[in-house]
Order: C-alpha cells, then structure tokens, then sequence
C-alpha cells in the first residue's frame, strides 16, 4: 500500500542526500526524453529523533516518473544545485547537476528490485480507522501491524497525481482485514498526506510524514541542456 512505496521512495533519496551510489550500475548509454514536465508539487516533512528533513517531490499526472529536491542534498553539495529524477520506464535515476557554470546529468541505472514491493503484506494485520481531513482533504485512515511495526496513514484520492502509476500496486500477499475494494479505489490517484511509523522494538526508529502541501506548478527539465560530467570537465 501507499505508506510502503512513501517510506521506500524517501529512504531512497535519504540514501542519495550523501551521493552514495556505489550500488548502482552508471548508464551513461541511456537516452533521456527531451524533457520532463511537472504538474504538481508534492511536499513532505519527515519527522526523526535525530531531526526533521523535508522534501519537494514533482508529480506529473499519468507520468512513469517523478522528480524530487531538498534543502538537504544542498547541504551535502553546497557548491551544485542538484534535481533528481526517478524513470520507471527506463529504470534509471538522473541526478541533474548545475556547477561552476555548468549543467551536467549523471544517470545511474536501478535494480529491478528497487521498484519492486518485496514485503509480505500477510504478516500484517489491516484495519480502518476514523478518517480527518489533511490541508483541505478528505482522507481515509488505516492501520497495518504486525509483532514489530505499527503503521499509521492517511490517503486521499481527492487530488490527480499519484506515485501508483511510478511504483505500481502490489496485490499479493493480501494482509488479514484487508479489504481488496480500498486498493481499487486508490489505484489511479491515492496519495498519502500522512504516516505515523513507530517500531516497536526501537522507538528510535519512529518517524512522521505529514504532506505539508501539493502545489500546482509548470516546472520542467529540458534534458538537452544539460551534458555529461566528461564532456563538460574533461575528465
């Protein structure tokens, strides 16, 4: 469900925030499309122990892909301002990069399993709970536990952009109280407005994520403006 592919989609950009990708394979070879488009601004505050991160994912309605920033990749590279983008369908992320007055791409191709949804929902436990309205939304809650985890989240289906279409619906290893009619009706544009994670065994594990806006906007990325590390340093 939702609240899965939001904690796997911003563990992995918490991942990149360091530019540690030395799991991934370059694919230099991979052709962009000549651009891509944004409809919509997505913005989540993730609340830790250690501190709050937020972040801007750009959504396009019907698009394979989205596009995410944070004040926090700044931090790790002061000197660039850096833009992500996550394509499905090429299955590839493209770190667009402006430094010392140049616009460079470093695409770096995905393991299959990193848009897969590897958990067994069937050792969870599933149930509805009172719904409330999040920044305008009317948002239905939900509860999934097991012996470690308890989540907690927030769905809406009241806005036109989703991460479903990038990530897909898992509908194997349906949780017990899980009724298939709540997946159906958020298939095409349910969006999580918030989380509640605790664990169980490591409270220092637990964290919030609350959407603290989706704006409209008309950002893009024209690909061709930007070339590759090699041809723009030399190196």
């Amino acid at each position: 469900m939702k609240t899965q592919h939001i904690t796997k989609i911003t563990l992995f950009l918490a991942f990149f925030v360091f530019f540690n990708n030395g799991y991934a394979q370059k694919a230099s070879k991979v052709q962009l499309p000549s651009n891509y488009e944004f409809n919509y601004i997505y913005k989540l505050k993730m609340t830790h122990k250690k501190g709050d991160m937020t972040f801007d994912y750009y959504l396009k309605e019907g698009a394979k892909y989205f596009g995410f920033d944070s004040a926090e990749m700044s931090k790790a590279n002061p000197d660039a301002k850096v833009f992500m983008v996550m394509d499905n369908d090429l299955g590839i992320t493209a770190m667009f990069m402006e430094m010392m007055g140049k616009k460079v791409v470093q695409k770096t191709k995905l393991k299959g399993s990193d848009f897969k949804d590897d958990t067994d929902n069937s050792k969870y436990n599933f149930s509805k709970i009172d719904s409330k309205t999040i920044l305008g939304y009317a948002c239905e809650g939900f509860v999934s536990e097991n012996d470690e985890v308890k989540i907690t989240f927030y769905i809406t289906d009241e806005v036109p952009v989703s991460f479903n279409q990038v990530w897909g619906v898992n509908k194997k290893n349906i949780p017990k109280g899980f009724n298939p009619a709540w997946m159906k009706k958020y298939e095409d544009n349910g969006l999580m407005m918030e989380m509640i994670f605790v664990d169980k065994k490591k409270s220092k594990n637990n964290m919030t994520m609350q959407c603290t806006g989706l704006d409209k906007t008309d950002f893009s990325i024209d690909t061709s403006k930007y070339g590759s590390m090699m041809s723009a340093f030399g190196g």
